[in-house]
């Protein structure tokens, strides 16, 4: 897979971290589950690129 997707996959993943850290924040008022929300769309970010990248993908056919 082309860096340029990968990269443009990353920046796609930050639009719902920054929507539910924000969400986090106002529920808890504290950094725990906000970094915890980083960490996780973090590894949910590193999986779709590293399946994309193995060519794991299912085509709708």
């Amino acid at each position: 897979m082309a860096t340029p997707r990968k990269i443009g996959i990353c920046i796609v993943m930050i639009i719902p971290t920054f929507v539910f850290s924000g969400l986090l924040w106002q529920w808890f008022h504290s950094w725990f589950p906000v970094i915890g929300m980083i960490i996780v769309m973090g590894i949910l970010c590193a999986r779709i690129i590293a399946r994309l990248s193995t060519g794991q993908e299912q085509e709708a056919h």
